[in-house]
């Protein structure tokens, strides 16, 4: 994972950071050889994640673009996707 992600650091790129189906643009500020870390586009926080918190990772020559029909379409170099705890309300 760490070879892979030091291509992209200092870029944008496109990762699930709050919600397990939505991709949200964030720049890669770097890599360790436990975790990676991005500041997100919206508020300026710095996230951290384990490697074993990635569940898959998208590289497409010339890029992804995703979004579409009700949401605008954005381009990504790479898209990081994680694991997502549940939450569960008991009412």
């Amino acid at each position: 994972m760490k070879d892979i992600l030091t291509n992209y650091v200092g870029q944008e790129i496109g990762i699930n950071l709050e919600k397990p189906f939505r991709i949200d643009s964030a720049k890669l500020k770097s890599v360790s050889d436990e975790h990676f870390s991005v500041i997100d586009k919206h508020h300026g926080y710095t996230h951290h994640f384990a490697y074993q918190s990635v569940v898959q990772i998208i590289e497409g020559e010339g890029g992804i673009d995703i979004g579409g029909l009700f949401t605008h379409k954005e381009h990504h170099n790479v898209i990081v996707k994680v694991g997502h705890l549940v939450e569960y309300i008991r009412s």
